[in-house]
């Protein structure tokens, strides 16, 4: 399966099961998680999965590692 499509099917996954999903900070829980590919695809994007105390996924970031902060 292409990444790409491996990783929307993340993004859908952790969407409809109320896993927060921000990009730069920002919540794009009113996105659809095309939108969100569509936004990766204007940079390069580093995805941080946060975890619970038992391993469970509890929110993704993505961030451009291109910004210069």
């Amino acid at each position: 399966m292409e990444p790409r499509i491996r990783f929307l099917d993340q993004l859908n996954y952790a969407m409809s099961h109320g896993i927060g999903v921000d990009v730069e900070g920002e919540p794009v829980s009113n996105r659809k998680p095309q939108d969100v590919v569509k936004i990766m695809q204007r940079g390069s994007y580093m995805v941080d999965y946060e975890s619970d105390l038992r391993g469970h996924i509890t929110a993704i970031h993505i961030n451009n590692v291109n910004r210069v902060v």
